[in-house]
Formats: structure tokens, sequence, C-alpha cells
């Protein structure tokens, strides 16, 4: 068994419990040495604070000067060189786990692709600035020369995305409608993903915030919306089992809402009723290049050639949406500091035939000791709808229910199975270059976004279908063939 060396650069404030049971177990198993632990010096207090809480500690920490990181990341990188901490083709099987801010997601890529190393980066893979703020127009061609280097480069790669593994979105949602399509040899005719997300910022903090900002041109495309971005991106994808090879666009139309319309949507008299509420929170400082809150949009897949339609649907990434913050002040919590609780509907349907939609929400515990106790549960509901004789399911309706146990959710045991399993060289099925066409997706959001709305985003959606999990029959025996005792069982 060949061990490798894991490196984590950037250790935020979810890095403990998102990695450490995985770290402990691929130690425990042999497949691990060691783990070292790369930040920045200004963050070295904090990050020695959550490193006391970890069950197994790194071998070594090191914190990069913060004048080296004025000049960017690239200088960082190269002090890191320098120091003997970053070393090329060092023979050990260097994994590299980076969890930086997005702007440097990049530049670390590419070197760990050079120096041979295994990336796994958080989303979003890339974000291209330019004079501090998001550039648009770099963001596809980035995304590409990663997902090309990546592929040259033959490492294992993988972005942390929930939606990949996740029991519900995935496992019991896009596999069984993937597994009608090739059963009815017929596509997905239409598709609706609806995010909640219940993030609540105070007018005050899209100025201030470090952590998820808004003040540099981009907001909740590039923060937790990526995640159903790339569920509707899988979902469209299914229909290469029926269009393999015919070329087909992808039209955006839509709407969006940033800080500056909260002042009109959300009154001050709301803001007054948090706790420790102070007059300042409700200005919103001038001269920012503020990012987007929600974004409503639908879209239409058509063929290139003739213009008609295959999938219709329509995608809402919203925050401004209930959660539980009653604070004004942030908490000291690690984590969740909005007490943001999400809900999220997918539909899927393959026209008059089958339907299958799921919504997954995560609701507070049922005996929460304060305003600062964040912790949440998470439930999910899947209704599969199906005209039974021409679908040849057991039935005609079935309704599930599942739920999961705070410290558990959905979420987290998705992206800690994809952190395991990239840990262990097994298929994530989200490596890099699967995320192009979802990063295609977002590209067309932010366009949407950057003109106000007042124009349709056409874009060539010519992607081959990844290769993923696949649900089979014997899997589910609801899906077994019904037979006539079934369908007429009044008759018998």
């Amino acid at each position: 068994m060949v061990t490798m060396e894991l490196m984590i650069i950037g250790f935020g404030p979810v890095a403990d419990f998102k990695y450490s049971r995985c770290i402990r177990e691929a130690i425990n198993q042999g497949y691990m040495q060691t783990f070292r632990v790369i930040d920045r010096e200004s963050q070295k207090d904090k990050v020695e604070d959550r490193l006391t809480k970890l069950p197994i500690r790194p071998v070594a920490r090191t914190y990069i000067p913060e004048e080296v990181l004025q000049h960017g990341p690239d200088a960082g990188i190269k002090w890191l060189v320098d120091c003997g901490v970053l070393i090329a083709h060092n023979g050990r099987g260097t994994k590299l786990v980076i969890t930086t801010e997005p702007q440097s997601h990049e530049a670390y890529i590419k070197y760990g692709l050079a120096a041979q190393f295994d990336v796994l980066v958080a989303k979003p893979l890339v974000l291209p600035t330019k004079n501090g703020v998001l550039d648009r127009s770099s963001f596809m061609p980035s995304v590409k020369a990663i997902a090309e280097a990546s592929t040259d480069s033959n490492r294992h790669t993988a972005i942390l995305c929930l939606g990949r593994l996740h029991e519900i979105y995935e496992r019991r949602l896009r596999q069984p409608a993937a597994m009608m399509v090739d059963r009815l040899q017929m596509p997905i005719t239409s598709a609706h993903v609806k995010t909640a997300s219940g993030v609540w910022n105070l007018p005050y903090e899209f100025a201030e915030r470090e952590d998820h900002p808004y003040k540099y041109g981009y907001g909740m495309l590039m923060h937790g919306a990526y995640h159903y971005i790339d569920n509707l991106a899988r979902l469209l994808l299914v229909n290469r089992r029926i269009y393999p090879d015919d070329e087909l666009t992808l039209t955006l139309r839509g709407f969006s809402a940033g800080p500056h319309d909260q002042h009109s949507r959300i009154p001050e008299r709301i803001n007054e009723l948090t706790a420790g509420y102070n007059g300042r929170y409700s200005t919103l400082a001038g001269g920012l290049s503020y990012g987007e809150t929600d974004v409503v949009a639908s879209f239409a897949l058509k063929f290139r050639k003739t213009g008609l339609v295959l999938t219709l649907g329509t995608i809402s990434l919203e925050q401004t949406t209930p959660g539980m913050r009653s604070w004004g002040p942030f908490p000291e919590v690690p984590y969740n500091i909005n007490g943001r609780l999400h809900c999220t509907d997918i539909d899927v349907r393959l026209g008059p035939v089958f339907g299958i939609a799921a919504r997954v929400t995560k609701h507070p515990i049922g005996a929460r000791m304060g305003d600062a106790d964040i912790r949440g549960i998470n439930s999910a509901t899947v209704v599969t709808r199906s005209n039974a004789r021409l679908a040849r399911t057991q039935g005609f309706i079935r309704t599930e229910h599942f739920e999961r146990p705070y410290g558990n959710s959905y979420s987290y045991s998705a992206e800690a199975e994809v952190f395991r399993r990239w840990l262990l060289n097994e298929p994530t099925y989200s490596d890099f270059a699967s995320h192009v066409p979802s990063c295609a997706v977002l590209d067309g959001l932010l366009k949407l976004v950057a003109c106000g709305g007042n124009d349709d985003v056409t874009f060539d959606f010519n992607y081959s279908e990844p290769h993923w999990p696949v649900l089979q029959e014997s899997d589910d025996p609801w899906y077994a063939y019904m037979g006539d005792d079934v369908a007429f069982s009044a008759k018998h």
C-alpha cells in the first residue's frame, strides 16, 4: 500500500468537522502517513484554536507572512517552495487540499497539477479578479484551462460539491430519472430547481464580510448557489443518453436582486427586531461593486440546427428567505453565523409518462439552548409520479420521507464522501473536467446578472455525458415492471 502526505492550504472554520473524520480514517487504515496545514499568518491564532479541537494533529503547520501575500498567491507559493514546504515530484504521493479564499484557487491548482499532486478544491473552481473585483470575461477560459491541465496531468482531482454523491439529489432523484430515460428512451422534458438558502445579511455587513463576501463584484452565485447550478447541469446532461451527438444551445432569461434592493425588500423595522441592533447596521456603504443575493431564471435547452425545444425549466437561487437569524452582531460560532436554513426543491419530468420531485429542508433541533445554538437537522421528501402502465412501475405515485440527525446532514455526508474517495483514490464523480458544463451554466447566470436581465443569454451546451453512478432496477423494486395482476388487482 502506497502511503501519501496531505497538505491543507487554508484551514478555515469548517475544515475541522469537514475533514478530520476522513483524515483520521485514512491514517488509521494506512492510506495516509501525515498531514500538514498551511495558512496565512494573520489567521494563525484562529487556526491553532481549531487544531486543538481535532482528534488528530498535523505533523507541521506553516503560516505565510502577510507581506509576502500582498504580492498575490504566486508570491505565497514561491515562498512555500523556497522554504521547502512545497516540493514538486517528491515521490511521497502528495495530495493538496485548497480551501483558501476563492481568488487564490487558480494559482494553487496550477502549481499543484504541474507538481504532479492530486488536487481537491472547494467550490468555486476558480474566481478570477481584475482590479479587486470578479473578472467575468476570464471565468470560462480559466475553467477550461484548468480542466484541460487536470486531464493532461492524469492526476486525481475533485471539487468538493455536495450534489455529486448526495443521497437525495443524486441517489434518489437523478439516478431514477436517468434509469427511466433509458427505459422509455425519452428525454427529460422539464427540470425545475429552486433553493431558498435563508441567508440574511444586514446592510452594513455587505461591505465588511470577507467570509462569503459580496463587495468584490460577486455574490451568492459563487457561494452556495453553485451546488444547485451543478444539479441542474447534471440533469440536462442526462439527455445525452438519448441525443448523444446533437448540437444544443441553452438560453437563459431572468432577473436578480442585490444589496441595493434590500432597503425596499426588507423594511428597517425588521432589522430593528434583531437582538443587539445598532442603527448603523441598516447602512449600506457606497462605492463598492456588490454582487447578487437572489437570481431567478427560466431556460430552454434547444437543438441548434432546428431551434426545437428539448427541455424547459426554471432555476431559482434565493438567499432572501426564512432562516433562524434573530441577532444583530454575529455570534461567536464557528460556522453559519447567519443562521441560514435552506429549503431546496428539484422537480424533473419526462413528458406525460414520469416525474420525480424532491424537497430537502434544514430546520433547528427541537431543544435549542439559545440564539447562538445554530444546530439543525435535515428532512427530505421524494414524490414519484408515474403513468404506471406505460412506465411499467409498481405504482402511479410513491411518497418517501427521510431524516438526518445533527452532525450528519445530507450536505456534510455528501461532501465528506467526495473527500474520503479522493483521499483513497476512488471515483468521486467530481473531477475538474466534469464541472465544465456546470461552470458554463454559472457563467450564463453571471452574464444574466451583469446585463440586469435586459437581454437573454444563449450559449452552446455541447458536453458529453459524464461518467456517473447508474441505478439498476434491482436496487429499487418499485421500478420493477408492473404486471396486470398489480395494475388491475381488483380483478383478481
